[in-house]
């Protein structure tokens, strides 16, 4: 008792609880494959992180934003080129802010960030199918994940003055073991294994970049997390923010 105490007790228990519950309902949702229940749950995702975005763009106020993005969620379900839907909207925002001569305007950036990655993580799953999609989540996860032991064991020159606690160390260490459980992985779905090496690389290598990104936002706006939706991790934008620049760089690789 006083072992699971020691893991699961005390401050971070929460964390603990929470990503224990992600991970079930990721799973769930993989091994039933039904593109409407997928469509649902990202979408779910994708509406709580442009939330969230609109926080950190300080945009909270423009409500056509909001109605924006579940119009490109909507046709997401029935197109099958994502990156399409976001440039319509830009188009339509642009000219918008055009005849209203607004010079000003930073509508465009939560299409940017995070409506496009979203619309891509989709794209990556219509077109390629699940597997691909674990093998996106294996990357991400093992590159933070291994990062963050490997700072701890070995971290001494900081990565960015961005994120302080990151270290070049823990960067490296999870970029190598991303990219060769990536690789296996995506080797034993067939795969070929030049394919599997570069793609998880990037995958890997661009997620680091994605947790800056977000980090960046977050300093600008003044603010510890993204949101406070998910007990222990913050926002939604707080766990999927190296998942969001990897599902761009897939996409681009695999098309």
């Amino acid at each position: 008792m006083a072992f699971f105490k020691q893991i699961f007790g005390g401050a971070n228990s929460s964390r603990y609880y929470t990503g224990v519950i992600l991970i079930a309902i990721v799973a769930l949702i993989i091994i039933l494959n039904i593109k409407f229940l997928t469509w649902i749950a990202i979408g779910l995702c994708y509406i709580i992180a442009f939330s969230e975005a609109l926080k950190l763009y300080d945009l909270e106020s423009k409500a056509y934003l909001f109605l924006s993005a579940v119009i490109m969620w909507i046709i997401a379900y029935f197109y099958d080129n994502p990156i399409n839907i976001a440039i319509v909207m830009l188009v339509i925002i642009a000219s918008y802010n055009a005849y209203m001569q607004n010079v000003k305007c930073k509508d465009y950036l939560v299409i940017l960030y995070p409506s496009i990655p979203f619309l891509c993580l989709f794209g990556i799953y219509t077109k390629f199918g699940t597997m691909v999609i674990v093998w996106l989540i294996i990357t991400v996860s093992l590159a933070d994940v291994a990062a963050y032991f490997g700072g701890k064991a070995f971290g001494k020159s900081p990565l960015s003055p961005v994120s302080p606690k990151k270290t070049l160390e823990g960067a490296l260490i999870g970029l190598v073991v991303a990219t060769l459980a990536g690789t296996i992985f995506a080797y034993m779905i067939k795969q070929g294994f030049v394919v599997s090496f570069f793609i998880s690389l990037f995958v890997a290598l661009i997620s680091i970049f994605g947790d800056l990104f977000e980090s960046m936002l977050k300093r600008n706006a003044n603010l510890k997390d993204s949101g406070n939706i998910l007990p222990g991790h913050g926002g939604m934008l707080d766990r999927v923010d190296g998942l969001l620049f990897a599902s761009v760089i897939m996409l681009f690789l695999l098309d």
